[in-house]
C-alpha cells in the first residue's frame, strides 16, 4: 500500500511540487545548522561494478582533454580546480598522474561514501597506469591500508561554494577549472561563473559538463521532460533554493553569460530531449534528422503553451538541448582587474 502511494505521488505534479518544497525546507534547516553532509554527489555509490567506476573516471578525464583541447604535455605543471568532486578523487588523481602540479577538489557539501570501496576504485585505477604515472600517483595518496592523502599537491576541501572560493585561493590561482554535472545545481550561477573567471590565470580555461534536465524531479514519474520549466519562478525557488535540483539555466544562458564575462567559449551539445543516446562525439551544431527527430520536436510543441513565460518563446533548438559541454578560455590580456558585469536579458534567469 505504501509503495503504491509513493508511485502515485511521483505521477502527480502537485504532489511532486509539495514534496520538493518540503525537502528544500528540510535541507535548508540542516545546512543552516552546520550539517553539510549530503547523499547527492555520491555518484560511485550507485555503481556496483568496479570496472564501471574506473571507466567513468577515465571517460570523464578523457572528455576534459578532448573538448578542452588538452594533452598530458599541456597538463604538466598546471594547477587544477575541480568543483563538486563528490565522493571520489579519481579524476583529480588522473590529472596528477599525468603531471599536474596540484589539484584542489572543492565541494560545498560532503557526499556520503564507503571508504573501502573508494580505496578499491583507486587501486583499480592505479593498476591501469604506466610506471611513470603510477609513480606520480603514489606521491599523493597512500592506499596500503586506506586512502590517505600524503601530499599537499592533492587537496579535498568541503563546505565552501565556488562563488566564495576566491577567499581561500586568491585571484588568478588556477590554470584549469573543471566540473561534471555540477553547474546546473548552483543557484547563484552569475556569481559562480564570475568567480571562476577571477580564479583563472590569464590563458586559463574552464571545462564543464552541464546537465540541463530536471534531474528526475518530474520525469521519474513519467511526466514530460520539460515539466520543470512550467513552474513559476517564485514557486520553483521554494522547491529548489537549498538543494541540488536544477537551476533551470539553459544553453543560451551559459553562452550569453560567458560572452559578457569576456571569455572565449565553445559549447558542445551532448544530449537532446527525447533521445536516449548521447551525441558522440559532441557537436557545436545539431542537425534535424541526424541528431534529433520529429518526436523530439513534437515534445517541444506539446509543452510550449504551458511553459513559464521566460521559456515559452525560446526557439526549438534551445529547448531541445538537454546537456552541454562548456569550454571557456581567459585571454592573456585579461586579469583580475578586468571585471565584467552580467546583464539580465530575455530568457536569462535571475537567481532562484
Amino acid at each position: 500500500m505504501i509503495e503504491r502511494v509513493k508511485q502515485f505521488s511521483k505521477k502527480s505534479k502537485t504532489l511532486v511540487i509539495a514534496q520538493n518544497i518540503y525537502n528544500n525546507w528540510r535541507v535548508s534547516r540542516r545546512v543552516s545548522s552546520g550539517n553539510i553532509e549530503a547523499s547527492y554527489g555520491s555518484s560511485h555509490s550507485h555503481i556496483s561494478d568496479l570496472a564501471e567506476s574506473v571507466g567513468y573516471i577515465n571517460a570523464t578525464y578523457k572528455d576534459y582533454l578532448r573538448y578542452a583541447e588538452l594533452s598530458p604535455e599541456t597538463i604538466r605543471g598546471k594547477r587544477v580546480l575541480e568543483i563538486g568532486h563528490g565522493d571520489n578523487l579519481g579524476v583529480a588523481l588522473r590529472f596528477l598522474a599525468a603531471g599536474a602540479a596540484e589539484v584542489v577538489c572543492l565541494d560545498k557539501f560532503y557526499s556520503k561514501r564507503d571508504p573501502e570501496r573508494q580505496r578499491k576504485i583507486y587501486l583499480a585505477l592505479r593498476a591501469e597506469l604506466d610506471d611513470e604515472a603510477r609513480r606520480r600517483f603514489d606521491e599523493v595518496i597512500d592506499l596500503r591500508s586506506g586512502a590517505e592523502i600524503i601530499s599537499d599537491r592533492l587537496k579535498s576541501i568541503y563546505g565552501t561554494g565556488i562563488e566564495d572560493a576566491e577567499q581561500l585561493f586568491g585571484s588568478e590561482s588556477f590554470d584549469l577549472i573543471i566540473s561534471r554535472a555540477v553547474l546546473q545545481s548552483i543557484q547563484e550561477s552569475d556569481a559562480a561563473l564570475a568567480a571562476m573567471k577571477r580564479l583563472l590565470k590569464p590563458c586559463g580555461a574552464m571545462a564543464h559538463k552541464i546537465d540541463l534536465r530536471d534531474l528526475g524531479m518530474f520525469t521519474t514519474g513519467g511526466m514530460h521532460p520539460l515539466t520543470f520549466l512550467t513552474i513559476s519562478d517564485s514557486l520553483y525557488r521554494r522547491m529548489t533554493s537549498a538543494t541540488d535540483k536544477s537551476n533551470r539555466r539553459l544553453m543560451g544562458y551559459y553562452s550569453q553569460t560567458i560572452a559578457e564575462l569576456g571569455l572565449d567559449s565553445k559549447i558542445f551539445i551532448t544530449e537532446i530531449v527525447g533521445q536516449r543516446d548521447e551525441i558522440a562525439p559532441h557537436k557545436e551544431k545539431i542537425e534535424p534528422g541526424v541528431d534529433y527527430s520529429d518526436s523530439s520536436l513534437a515534445l517541444i510543441k506539446k509543452i510550449r503553451p504551458n511553459l513559464n513565460a521566460r521559456f515559452k518563446n525560446l526557439p526549438d533548438e534551445e529547448l531541445l538541448v538537454s546537456s552541454i559541454f562548456l569550454i571557456a578560455r581567459k585571454s592573456a590580456q585579461q586579469s583580475f582587474a578586468a571585471r565584467h558585469s552580467v546583464r539580465a536579458m530575455g530568457y536569462k534567469e535571475q537567481a532562484v
